[in-house]
């Protein structure tokens, strides 16, 4: 056997055996069943029962081929405690039928800060108002693409002086 040769040995039962997901894999599979569910139904609701025009092109231009993150909160201070440390690239806001539009306008005001010249000049940013009653949702549904911040410490060519070797 040579210096290089290494010894493998899989336990084929073991290897071939199917094994049961554990309770998180269920509990994150639910979640994201959940949240699909009500992805879809707050994408219906903007193309068929909004006080403001979308077309779906419009939401399919918006997110691309990429998969938004649905976030649904009583306030607008929640909102923003879920943003503050991310850049929005494109957002479909939509309030309840009991909102006022103004409400709808002072979330964007509030999101502005958080997000990317492309979500607010690029036309990435919607907004809708439910025309009929919604009980049981929450009173802001959203869709966020947020871009990927990289820290300081990957931009770097250099290491830092104090790093050990």
């Amino acid at each position: 056997m040579d210096d290089h040769d290494i010894d493998f040995i899989v336990d084929d039962e073991y290897f071939w055996q199917e094994h049961e997901p554990s309770e998180i894999d269920r509990q994150y599979e639910a979640y994201c069943e959940e949240c699909e569910e009500k992805t879809n139904k707050l994408i219906n609701d903007a193309l068929h029962n909004s006080l403001t025009h979308l077309e779906k092109c419009d939401i399919d231009n918006c997110f691309g081929s990429e998969f938004p993150t649905y976030f649904e909160a009583e306030s607008i201070g929640e909102i923003v405690d879920y943003v503050k440390n991310k850049k929005i690239k494109a957002m479909l806001l939509f309030v309840r039928s009991d909102c006022a539009m103004c409400e709808a306008k002072e979330a964007i005001d509030a999101l502005e800060p958080y997000c990317t010249g492309t979500c607010v000049d690029g036309g990435k940013m919607f907004f809708g108002a439910s025309v009929e009653k919604s009980e049981g949702d929450a009173k802001y549904r959203m869709l966020l693409l947020f871009e990927q911040i990289q820290s300081d410490s990957q931009n770097k060519d250099e290491f830092d002086e104090d790093v050990p070797f």
